[in-house]
């Protein structure tokens, strides 16, 4: 309900509204009914055509909001719940494009898609969001080269350093994130952006000030790095370098 007051006040007249401007989209009811087709494919029929006219049209379309609105997924992440609206039903139409400027990328809040109550069709991520924000699409297309798990950066290798861009990184996205690391006992979360070639392409790697030599087992820090990932798009590449590296003297303040 609190949630609910909040878009209530997205509504208020354009005189109490901050004075910077959103393009806002048209919610479209007609891919709503593309995407209600689409869940009555059963699971085992579903291939990547399916999954692209369904990412091609759940931006734009009109949906519903689920009761409750919000909850807390398997994984432990918050998400958005939408749900296809009944035929011939009044609802109040919601659709993620406009959602994730209003309080999705705000809140960290990912999506779930559903036909029908209890019913989940289709779950983006916190980092699908951003993406969709960054790039207008959910998943982008990831440098086609392979990174070796717990690849070590060698010293005659050239390497750029700085910081992410708004472009690469939203701030929202870093007050998440920041949020999130600091619940997991990183209370000052640093970063810093490398960027190197592998296999002659050039490859873009966020470093966190996550160590190795701060967890018992290689099996935990892998686990708060799959977190991490919910965060960020698929096809970003996350980075823990050695405590003493030579490359930590370039992190700063998420």
């Amino acid at each position: 309900m609190k949630l609910f007051n909040f878009l209530n006040r997205k509504e208020k007249s354009p005189e109490s509204n901050s004075s910077k401007k959103i393009e806002r989209s048209e919610c479209d009811i007609s891919k709503t009914q593309i995407i209600a087709n689409l869940f009555n494919i059963p699971s085992a029929e579903r291939d990547e055509k399916w999954n692209q006219l369904l990412f091609d049209n759940a931006t734009t379309a009109s949906f519903a909001c689920g009761n409750p609105q919000v909850t807390v997924g398997p994984d432990g992440f918050p998400y958005f719940n939408l749900i296809v609206p009944e035929p011939n039903m009044p609802f109040e139409s919601f659709c993620i494009s406009n959602m994730k400027e209003d309080f999705l990328l705000e809140k960290g809040f990912g999506v779930t898609l559903s036909s029908k109550v209890n019913t989940v069709e289709w779950v983006f991520s916190y980092g699908q969001i951003v993406n969709l924000h960054l790039n207008n699409q959910f998943y982008s297309a990831a440098d086609p080269v392979k990174i070796k798990n717990q690849e070590t950066i060698t010293t005659n290798q050239e390497v750029l350093v700085g910081q992410p861009s708004e472009q690469f990184l939203p701030k929202p996205t870093r007050e998440i994130l920041k949020k999130h690391l600091q619940t997991k006992g990183i209370l000052k979360p640093q970063i810093m952006l490398l960027i190197r070639k592998i296999e002659g392409i050039p490859v873009r790697e966020l470093a966190i000030n996550i160590f190795k030599e701060d967890y018992s087992t290689i099996e935990e820090l892998n686990n708060i790095m799959h977190q991490i990932s919910w965060f960020l798009p698929n096809h970003y590449i996350i980075l823990s370098l050695p405590k003493n590296s030579e490359w930590s003297k370039y992190y700063a303040p998420l």
